[in-house]
Order: structure tokens, then sequence, then C-alpha cells
């Protein structure tokens, strides 16, 4: 089985300040640190044996600070070899459809073809909507037209294109790319049972970040599957995302220490993407399942940490987090893909406060102990994750 890395600027220390609106001082740590930091950790993907590089899309807040991923994978198009690249997800609707084909032509040539996973998304978040000044409301309508224009510039042929929102005149795609089949190369991430359809059946690939029991992807999988057969689609394999810390031994302190990590990487998602607040959804076109969930995850923050564990924030459920020895993260890992079926898996090393030093000693050590056996896992396509009365 194939294992990428995945990295992106945490500044979760800052979220107190910034729920508070404190902005007369800065951040305790600059951002320009967890940038650095951030791409240390992926400057280990290609010596450390990984397959791939990852990175987020996310501006505006502390959270997962990568405002153009495209633009992070070409710097390390150039600083590697070997190495794959991937998204987990560039936001579509943030993006003109134009620029954004170009940019992944161009980010193809510089790599030699290693973009191979296109993971594209609709996003979710109020404030990084209205930063980049477009409509949540528009989001699904300009996912889907940024798809169909995709397929167009990728197809080699001049192309145009007049939609509700888009329109441009005959072009082509200059320069154009070294691999032909760019758009198959695209994954799509999904957050609601409307879009995994809408997406399924026009033969999109899911790609799915650690937010669900692992055994509920494993049926959306099937889903997917369903769908794609009604269609006249072969079945599919996702690939996942997944959150790991990896150690030499487990006591009472780290147990706390890892707790900590996900309780504010739990935090962070809430508040970053406005979860805390169903009212942030309420009204809007395309998010109507967002407006209908409960808002469980009531504003937290605390200086004390710990203070509310007890019922935190929902978010990464513990079956997509890799934690523990060695021989616990390979278990781990081992049962999620037969619950799944990946076709290959991301890790993200570091999550919340977690400072970027245990992230990287974490790595290492996951390199070393864990990513061999890893690779010489098979990632099958389970009966599961088939269709009723399907073979594989």
């Amino acid at each position: 089985m194939k294992v990428n890395l995945g990295t992106g600027a945490q500044n979760s220390r800052d979220w107190e300040r910034v729920m508070a609106g404190n902005f007369s001082t800065p951040p305790e740590t600059p951002d320009h640190q967890c940038v650095q930091a951030a791409l240390a950790l992926g400057d280990l993907a290609e010596p450390l044996g990984f397959d791939g590089i990852w990175f987020p899309e996310h501006q505006g807040t502390p959270y997962g600070m990568t405002p153009n991923p495209i633009q992070a994978l070409t710097y390390f198009a150039g600083r590697t070899e070997r190495v794959s690249l991937g998204t987990f997800v560039a936001v579509a609707p943030w993006w003109n459809p134009v620029r954004l084909a170009h940019q992944i032509a161009y980010l193809d040539i510089v790599s030699n073809g290693r973009y191979n996973t296109i993971g594209i998304g609709r996003g979710v978040s109020k404030s990084e909507f209205a930063a980049v000044g477009v409509p949540r409301e528009e989001s699904r309508q300009r996912f889907n037209e940024t798809l169909d224009i995709l397929e167009l510039a990728f197809s080699g042929e001049r192309f145009s294109y007049d939609g509700e929102i888009f329109s441009f005149p005959e072009m082509s795609l200059r320069p154009e790319p070294i691999s032909k089949d760019l758009f198959s190369r695209i994954y799509s991430s999904s957050s609601t049972a409307e879009s995994l359809e809408i997406l399924s059946r026009r033969g999109m690939v899911p790609l799915f970040v650690g937010n669900k029991p692992i055994w509920d992807a494993g049926e959306e999988v099937k889903k997917v599957n369903t769908f794609r057969a009604e269609e006249g689609f072969e079945p599919c394999q996702p690939k996942n995302v997944m959150f790991m810390y990896c150690t030499a031994k487990e006591d009472d302190k780290l147990a706390a220490l890892t707790e900590e990590w996900i309780w504010t990487a739990n935090r962070d998602v809430n508040v970053h993407y406005g979860f805390a607040d169903s009212s942030n959804f309420k009204g809007v076109k395309g998010y109507e399942a967002y407006a209908a969930r409960e808002a469980t995850a009531t504003a937290v923050l605390a200086s004390q940490v710990g203070d509310q564990k007890k019922g935190g924030p929902p978010g990464y459920h513990a079956s997509n987090l890799l934690i523990g020895t060695p021989d616990v993260v390979f278990e781990k890992l081992k049962a999620a893909q037969e619950a799944c079926s990946f076709s290959e898996v991301t890790i993200v090393p570091q999550f919340g406060t977690m400072p970027y030093e245990d992230a990287m000693e974490s790595t290492k050590l996951f390199a070393a102990e864990v990513l061999p056996a890893i690779h010489d896992l098979p990632a099958p396509l389970h009966p599961a994750a088939l269709p009723e009365n399907a073979t594989v």
C-alpha cells in the first residue's frame, strides 16, 4: 500500500487570542514559524521513503494555513525527485477555473507528471468564503462548473464554456501539460449524502478525510460503487487521510498529551468551519445538511483545556486516529483498510497543539518501524465495498 505524508501549518495555540478578538497583540508564535515547520516536516517525506506529499487549502484563521496548496506542492516539486504530489483538498469555488487548470498543468510539467492526486472539494467555512468574496450559495454550482471546465481543459482540445457563473471564449490550455490523464486524477471530497451521490454518478472517486467513523466511510464506498454501477462505471477505491502519532512507548503522561492534541484539533475544526453554531448554515443554499445538524460543538475555548475535555467538541473519530506504538498504529491502519477499502493512505502527523518537533520524531519512528510493513500490505477492494450481488 502507498503511504503519503500530509502537512499544513497549524497555529493552534493562537485560537484563544483570535476567538477573544484580541488583535492588539501578535500571535505568541509567528505564523511564519508554523509554515516553516510544516515545510520541514514535508522535507522528511522523500528521504524517509514515503510515496507522496500532500497539502490542504486554508487561509484566514490559525487552521491549516496553506492559501495555495499548488504553490506549496510546486515548492516540493523542485526539492524532490521521486515522491508524488497531492491536495486534500483544493477548494474549487475559490478559484477561477481556467487559472486552476493552468496551475495544475504547470505543476504537472515542473513535477514531470507527479501531481497524481488532484483532490478538490466544495468548501464549508463561512469566513473563508467571505475572505475571498465568493458567496457560499454559489459553491455547488461553481464546483460543478469547475469540474466541467477542467474536463474540457484537460481533454487536449481547444475549448470554450458558457455556464450560469463562468463563461470563457474558445482557448487552448497553454502550456499544455505533460500528462494526458489529468482529469482522471481528480478525487472529490464531499461531506453530505447529496454531494456524494452527485459526484459518484459523475464518475468521481471519493477522497475521505477522517471526519467520520471508518466503518461509516466503508458504507459510503458501497453507496459510491452502487451509484457508479447504475451509471455504468467500474467499482472504485477511495483514498483516505488519517491522523497519526507514533510513539515508542505509551504512559499516562503521553496519554494526557495526546488527549490534549486531539481535543484541540477537534476544537480547531469546529471553530474554523463554524460547526459550533448551526446558524452559520441556516438559509444557505447547498448547506442544508449542515444547518440540520445539532450544534453540539458549542463554542469551546478555555485557557485550561483539561477543564473541558469531558464531552468536548466532536470531530476526528477515534477510528481515524492512528495513535500508539508502531504495532498499534500498524494494526489500526490494517483494520481501517479492511473497513474502507482505500487504495492508499495519507497520514497527517501533526494536529492541534502538538509541537512540530514531536510530529517529526513520530514521523521518523513511523517510517522506520511501520512504513515498510504497510508498503508490503495489500490494499484490495473488499467485497463489503461492492454493490449487492457484485464481485471484485
